[in-house]
């Protein structure tokens, strides 16, 4: 129940920092909403006594060829993303401290921390990947922290979908290498492209 809680503090902890840098007096400061959410949840790591984040993968070998398909995979799904930020600090955001805070989330400390109170049972097998029940929550609980950013909408429902289905590949591949390095690399890749194709970098 503790690490359930803990769960779903860690999922709304940017919309928490937000509300609770609103409730200061320095309320202009919410521009920087972004660093103090990462410098709160890197605060946090270290009462967390299982993570991934700081391991390097194990299953190397066998990992290392699904994760180049998933590269490709994830620069094809970035073209249909429709993520737009505006504003260089906004893209720099969405393109590095969005992804490592939220892999150190998701990835990183809920994912190992509730395979201990739920049964791990393989629901299917992607790409030779393990998608467990754990990893189906952390993707649900990933997809639904992106409303903390995006009022609901037709276009905010099509981000948790891009991110429910991101998280199960990710969360798979994690699961599968007990690290978060793979699975980083992934998400600031979708980011990256996300943006190129939205600014017309990249035309396909």
């Amino acid at each position: 129940m503790i690490y359930l809680c803990l769960s779903l503090l860690l999922t709304f902890s940017y919309k928490l920092v937000e509300v609770a840098i609103k409730s200061t007096p320095y309320r202009s400061g919410g521009k920087y909403t972004v660093l103090c959410w990462a410098t709160v949840i890197a605060a946090l790591i270290p009462l967390f006594n299982r993570n991934y984040i700081f391991k390097l993968p194990v299953e190397y070998d066998n990992a290392l060829p699904m994760f180049l398909l998933l590269i490709i995979f994830t620069v094809i799904a970035a073209r249909f993303s429709g993520y737009n930020p505006i504003g260089k600090y906004n893209i720099i955001n969405f393109v590095i401290t969005f992804p490592v805070v939220e892999e150190i989330i998701f990835r990183g400390l809920i994912l190992p921390n509730i395979k201990p109170f739920i049964v791990p049972t393989i629901y299917m097998d992607v790409l030779y990947m393990p998608v467990t029940i754990p990893v189906i929550i952390t993707a649900c609980l990933f997809a639904i922290c992106h409303l903390q950013y995006y009022k609901l909408s037709v276009e905010s429902f099509r981000f948790m979908i891009f991110a429910f289905l991101g998280g199960i590949l990710m969360g798979a591949m994690t699961e599968m290498t007990q690290s978060i390095l793979f699975s980083l690399i992934l998400h600031i890749v979708f980011n990256s492209f996300s943006i190129l194709f939205s600014k017309r970098i990249i035309k396909i």
